[in-house]
């Protein structure tokens, strides 16, 4: 991390914790910053066991959407988080965290096992949005 965004970063948290305002794109530049927390950060440290579940059973996987098994102590959870990358390569693997429609399926299906055996829901929402591709309208997005 440069000077640069380190003094930004302290910045952003020292403004939260002294109650001034940030600027607009003060704001931008915090969810831009390539070093931001993403959700598999906050599943690694909050959860004891993570079992990554994959695919919508009709198309295929959309790594922009990661859903799965958690537990902390006894207590089971689904898990449904958009993940974005931290470089150029991992982006464009998880579609800068754009969920295609099988992202929706994949998720709806964990979210009906997850009703079925009564296991609470937790969700990391971080996404400018689903992917506007016409791929993404012929599979069913509207």
């Amino acid at each position: 991390m440069s000077e640069k965004e380190i003094l930004k970063s302290n910045k952003a948290q020292s403004s939260s914790k002294t109650g001034k305002k940030i600027t607009a794109w003060e704001r931008v530049e915090i969810a831009r910053n390539a070093n931001r927390k993403t959700s598999l950060d906050y599943i690694e440290k909050i959860f004891d066991e993570f079992i990554e579940l994959h695919g919508d059973r009709l198309f295929r996987d959309d790594p922009a959407t990661i859903c799965g098994l958690a537990r902390i102590g006894n207590q089971n959870f689904t898990i449904i988080a958009e993940q974005k990358g931290r470089n150029t390569k991992e982006n464009i693997k998880r579609n800068f965290g754009m969920p295609n429609p099988e992202s929706y399926r994949k998720a709806i299906r964990l979210m009906k096992q997850a009703d079925k055996f009564n296991r609470p829901i937790i969700t990391f929402v971080d996404t400018k949005g689903a992917y506007p591709g016409i791929g993404a309208e012929q599979r069913g997005q509207r």
